[in-house]
Parts: structure tokens; sequence; C-alpha cells
């Protein structure tokens, strides 16, 4: 039966990387049989007074978004001092496989439960150096994800992902660019704020925390006196949920988002 289902899967891959071939996607399909790099290596620190006491696992799952069969798992101990790491992925990949994203999942485990602390979405051609993570569980975003990208202006996909986020649930009123242009608007208690200059009104600090909040809707600007926005803390969980097995992954969203915002601010 084993041997059977090994075939099948050769079978299968060669198949979809001469389809590839023939609908002229060669630069994008990959060899069969051939292992390809999915995923750097993830590494950081997790503090926090929810830590669990003793001998804590850490768990990384690492999945194709449109294939879930196709997956790699690891699991490490967290160190004493709170670091933690995992080697890079590479999973046997073919045909239009080949430049798909895949969904990245880091799980806390305490006993038998398994709690999702970071979660994105990599694109295979995008990956490149280590991810370096900075996990506070204690961190007071009610609805986020205790773990950060640290120096996300040094990951091109985390901004990239941010900035289709943004068009999708933000512009609409903060503008394309986010200058606050939207004149056509009409239902606005007040004309948003320039959010380049993010960074510009608070002595050029861009607090990612604070930011995090407003977008939440734990904290809200004056401007957004019609509370339009703490709708976002909401919907932005409702739409990871069904990713996260229980969890409220609005950090998902939001370390993305956090980072587009600061690669537009206007430091002059």
């Amino acid at each position: 039966m084993g041997l059977q289902v090994f075939h099948s899967r050769r079978a299968s891959r060669a198949t979809s990387y001469l389809t590839c071939l023939l609908l002229g996607f060669a630069a994008n399909c990959a060899t069969p049989g051939k292992p390809y790099l999915v995923a750097p290596a993830v590494a950081g620190v997790i503090r926090g007074s929810e830590v669990p006491a003793g001998d804590v696992q850490l768990r990384l799952t690492v999945m194709h978004r449109e294939s879930p069969t196709l997956f790699d798992r690891k699991e490490e101990r967290l160190y004493p001092d709170g670091e933690f790491y995992f080697d890079q992925t590479q999973l046997v990949i073919a045909g239009h496989e080949y430049r798909k994203d895949y969904r990245v999942y880091l799980y806390l485990r305490d006993g038998d439960e398994d709690r999702v602390i970071w979660r994105t979405v990599l694109s295979r051609p995008a990956v490149a150096g280590l991810i370096q993570l900075d996990c506070d569980l204690d961190r007071p975003i009610a609805q986020g994800q205790p773990c950060w990208v640290d120096n996300p202006l040094q990951h091109p996909w985390l901004v990239k992902e941010g900035e289709r986020t943004f068009q999708r649930l933000c512009a609409g009123c903060h503008g394309d660019d986010g200058d606050g242009d939207v004149s056509t608007v009409e239902d606005l208690a007040a004309m948003p704020p320039d959010l380049r200059l993010i960074a510009a009104r608070h002595d050029g600090r861009f607090d990612r925390a604070e930011i995090a909040e407003w977008i939440e809707g734990r904290s809200i600007p004056m401007a957004h006196g019609s509370r339009v926005m703490p709708v976002w803390g909401e919907r932005l969980s409702e739409e990871f949920e069904r990713y996260s097995e229980g969890d409220e992954l609005i950090g998902a969203t939001l370390d993305p988002v956090l980072a587009y915002l600061e690669s537009i601010q206007k430091r002059d």
C-alpha cells in the first residue's frame, strides 16, 4: 500500500511538472524530487509572565497555502533564557507549486495544549535571511499575537504583505498612499490624518504598540469620532480565526500593516 502511494505521489509530481512546462512557465517550475527552500531560519526570544515553567516545547509548521498536505513540522526546546531557533525549511515541490505562498505557524506547547503565538505568509521566491522574532506574552494587544518581527523594514516580504492589507482595508479612508487624500469620502467624522507623518507628529518615534492599539480599536484618535476604527479589531480577528485553531490572530495582520506604515514614514 505504501509503495503504491509513493509511486502515485511521484506520478502526480511529474504530471504537475510537465503541465507547468507545457503551459510555458518553465522559469517558474520546480524539478520533481528536488528540495527547495520555502522558509528561512526562524529565531527569537520569548519572555513574559505567561511563559510556562519547566521543559517548554515550540513547534514550527510551514504549510503550502493551497495544498495543506505539503508541509513541514519542526519541534525545538525553549532554552532557559527564553531563546529558540528553528533551521530553514525545505520542501520537495514540483510544477505550479513552485511559486506559491506558504503559511507559517509558531506554536507554544504547554502540556497537551498548543497556542499559536506567531503566524505569517511567506512567498517562496521572496524568502531570504533569518527571521528574528521578539515575543512578549504580556504584550498588551487584546487580540494580537505576541510575536513581532524584529527590524521589519529589513524584510520586504513583510512590508509587501502589509501594503496588500492596507490597500484592501484601509486605503478607502486613508488614501492609496496613506496621505489622507480621500476627498470623495463623505461620511467620515473628520478628514483622516496623513499616516506618513505619524513619526513626525511624535518627535520621530514610531511606536508599534501604540499604533496597534489604534487599529485594534482600544485607543482611538480624536479624528475617529464616528468610532469607525474599533470594528477593525473584530473584523481582522474574524478573518484569521479559521486559521488559528481558536486563537484570535489580529496580530497576524497587524504586524505586516505596522511594517508597511513604518516604511512610508517621512522622516525629513
